[in-house]
């Protein structure tokens, strides 16, 4: 019975929390719809984002390691990566992890970018 009792006043506390949240808020119910659309739509479209940059820099580590991108046709300049290749991208490095401002988020990563140091891109700089 006593158990039954928290979950009743757990509930009762959670709806009355929520309420006086919305009433003391300053936004009125359209400015809190706009908002929570427009953070779900950042969220979204941040994500969409993220995965199209995270596939672009796989398919680059990958073309310089095989020297094609998969479902392309042109696949006249394979590259057979050498049994040291394979080795440095199947050790893991876990050291080396995040240790410098790009960061790894692969061990091919670590591989593909020691031998591209000449062509690598440059930094996004944020401005206010």
């Amino acid at each position: 019975m006593l158990g039954w009792i928290l979950i009743v006043l757990a509930i009762i506390a959670v709806l009355v929390s929520r309420s006086l949240a919305r009433c003391c808020s300053p936004l009125t119910s359209l400015q809190h719809h706009y908002w929570t659309t427009h953070l779900r739509n950042e969220r979204d479209l941040f994500e969409q984002a993220a995965e199209q940059h995270s596939r672009l820099l796989i398919m680059q580590r990958i073309n310089k390691l095989f020297g094609f991108i998969p479902g392309s046709e042109n696949v006249n300049d394979i590259r057979i990566p050498s049994c040291q290749d394979w080795r440095d991208i199947s050790i893991p490095n876990l050291l080396c992890v995040g240790d410098d401002l790009r960061g790894h988020y692969s061990f091919l990563g670590n591989k593909v970018d020691e031998e591209n140091e000449e062509g690598k891109s440059e930094g996004i700089e944020l401005k206010p």
